[in-house]
C-alpha cells in the first residue's frame, strides 16, 4: 500500500488531509513539523509527502531544499495558503511535485497525489 507523510503544524488541517488519505486507501505517517517530519521522510521512505508551507522549526521551502540536498527522491505536494503566483514559483523552482491550495478539497488534492505518484508533475 502506498505510504505518504503528512507534514502540518496545523491539527485540524492533519485531521482533514488523513480523512481524505484513509478514505482513499492510503496509509499515511504524519509529523507536526517540518524537523520530524524530515526525520520521518529519512526514515520511512514515504513514497509522497504533502507538507504545509509556514511553519514553526523547519517549513516547507527548507524541506525542500533539504530534501533536493539530501536526494531524498520523494515527491513533495506543497499545501498553501498563500495564492500568489509567485509562492507557487517558488515551490516549483525549488522542486516541489504540486502546490495545492488551502482549504484543500477531496475533488482537487486525490487527482493532484494520483498525477504525482504515476509520475506527473502537477
Amino acid at each position: 500500500m502506498t505510504r505518504i507523510l503528512i507534514i502540518d503544524d496545523s491539527s485540524f488541517q492533519r485531521r482533514i488531509v488523513t480523512g481524505i488519505l484513509k478514505e482513499a486507501g492510503y496509509e499515511f505517517s504524519v509529523a507536526e513539523n517540518g524537523r520530524d517530519g524530515l526525520e520521518l521522510a529519512q526514515n520511512d521512505a514515504p513514497a509522497l509527502i504533502i507538507t504545509d508551507l509556514l511553519m514553526p522549526e523547519f517549513d516547507g521551502y527548507y524541506l525542500l531544499r533539504e530534501a533536493r540536498a539530501r536526494d531524498l527522491g520523494v515527491p513533495i505536494l506543497v499545501l498553501t495558503s498563500d495564492i500568489q503566483d509567485t509562492t507557487r514559483d517558488q515551490c516549483f523552482r525549488m522542486g516541489a511535485a504540486g502546490v495545492v491550495n488551502k482549504p484543500v478539497k477531496k475533488e482537487v488534492l486525490l487527482p493532484v497525489i494520483t498525477r504525482i505518484l504515476s509520475g506527473e508533475r502537477t
